[in-house]
């Protein structure tokens, strides 16, 4: 997953997760509607890392002398997920199939990488997202099929303590390998 820089006036911080992708656990639970559609819920967990820098006229109080991460540094956080995921499309061998999800992402535990000290409150930040998929997939068996999915996505931060002008949006980029199978 790739996700764009976010302003967090919160912690009166920019969060920059960079190019690289970052790895997230993802597991579905979907029930099929017809042959070709299924309804569910996707839920995604992963500790990135991500570079915080100061973000001016937040309102934030600037920290006191010796206070861990004034301007800029490597931390990590926790990413959630929780999604509805509709998804059409499929059959016996290779075919494709599209994607709609929408729900929640989540961050919370922001800390520094080195030292670990908590960066701002431990508390779950929700953010309401969505996201437009598109896969390939090929059909193992029956129930089982091996899949690839390009996600595209986007999220709304939180607008507290943001300056004027700040945007609260991000988009975020997902490739996804995944094995399904039928219970």
């Amino acid at each position: 997953m790739v996700i764009n820089d976010i302003s967090d006036g919160a912690s009166g911080k920019l969060w920059s997760f960079g190019k690289d992708p970052l790895w997230q656990l993802r597991g579905t639970l979907e029930k099929a509607i017809d042959p070709m559609s299924t309804l569910g819920i996707s839920v995604g967990y992963g500790v990135v890392d991500v570079n915080v820098a100061r973000l001016p006229n937040t309102g934030v109080v600037d920290p006191a002398p010796g206070a861990i991460c004034v301007d800029s540094c490597e931390a990590q956080i926790e990413t959630w997920s929780l999604m509805g995921q509709f998804r059409s499309g499929g059959g016996d061998g290779f075919h494709t199939f599209f994607e709609g999800q929408g729900g929640v992402n989540g961050f919370r535990n922001l800390r520094t990488k080195d030292t670990k000290e908590a960066l701002a409150d431990a508390d779950m930040q929700l953010d309401v997202a969505g996201s437009l998929g598109f896969g390939f997939g090929y059909a193992l068996s029956p129930g089982m099929v091996l899949t690839l999915v390009q996600d595209f996505g986007m999220g709304w931060h939180a607008k507290d303590n943001l300056p004027e002008g700040t945007g609260r949006t991000y988009r975020t980029r997902a490739t996804r390998a995944a094995l399904r199978f039928k219970f």
